[in-house]
């Protein structure tokens, strides 16, 4: 008995120490950049090498890339976890679900190269806001169809023989009864996915980033300007000068993804509370 509570002592104070780890790290980076905000800042365009002016090809961009990303992962990888939960019990899905426990350890740098081989080159998009999106969403579909996967084998088995037993189709009790009683936990996932996307460097830098904007992308075969792009090539490429606009700019990039993952862990509270 005293050796639990020893050992439950421990595991809260590393809680609670990795808990100020990131609350440090986060209230450091908006408080240095939180006191550059102002209206031109998210409104302007940069000026004069990246010492004037504001953020808003990178805010606008990193909006266009998440929307498409998300038009292509969500379906993809909703349908890919409603298949390895109804349909599962075969060679194939035990593959695709191999695959997507892999997909899921791969460091962006390596997404991002092949983006660069196979959506940049052997497709012939260039350097575009398409292939940019088309490979986050590589990235964002192990974390949707997997998610959507264990959301969906999570609901009793018992609501199934209901729903069949009235005299439904598979493919009704799917859409009808289990996808709409998933809804928060594959938007969580969704959640989940976007802010690591939005957050990517290397993967947008490689396909489809441009580093200085004075004006929005004009189609899908465009380059795009990010905010996380943005930050490293002014810290990369500049003097002290433009340093003010990278604080900043992560500040605001900060906060977008903490709202994020705010929103997805309430979500995924209130799922656990329903369950309960």
């Amino acid at each position: 008995m005293k050796k639990d509570l020893i050992i439950s002592y421990v595991l809260r104070a590393v809680s609670y120490l990795v808990f100020a780890a990131v609350l440090f790290l986060f209230v450091s980076i908006v408080a240095g950049g939180v006191k550059y905000f102002s209206p031109s800042f998210f409104l302007d365009y940069p000026r004069n090498g990246m010492t004037e002016g504001g953020i808003f090809p990178a805010i606008l961009g990193s909006f266009y890339l998440m929307v498409l990303t998300f038009l292509i992962s969500i379906p993809l990888g909703i349908f890919t976890g409603v298949f390895l939960s109804e349909y599962g019990e075969n060679v194939v899905a035990r593959w695709i679900d191999i695959s997507l426990t892999a997909l899921s350890g791969i460091p962006s740098v390596v997404y991002g190269l092949f983006g660069l081989a196979f959506f940049c080159v052997a497709l012939q998009f260039g350097t575009s806001m398409i292939a940019a999106a088309l490979t986050l969403s590589l990235m964002t579909l192990p974390v949707i169809a997997s998610s959507t996967k264990e959301t969906l084998k999570a609901i009793p088995v018992e609501i199934r023989e209901a729903a069949l037993a009235l005299g439904a189709k598979k493919e009704e009790v799917i859409f009808k009864v289990l996808l709409p009683a998933a809804r928060r936990g594959i938007i969580t996932a969704v959640l989940v996915g976007g802010g690591r996307a939005l957050g990517e460097t290397a993967p947008v830098l490689l396909t489809g980033a441009v580093f200085y904007s004075t004006e929005l992308p004009k189609g899908l075969f465009s380059p795009v300007m990010t905010l996380p792009t943005h930050i490293y090539y002014i810290t990369a490429a500049y003097g002290e000068s433009a340093q003010w606009m990278a604080k900043g700019t992560a500040a605001f990039l900060m906060i977008i993804v903490a709202l994020i993952y705010g929103a997805a862990f309430f979500l995924r509270r209130r799922e656990n509370g329903t369950h309960h």
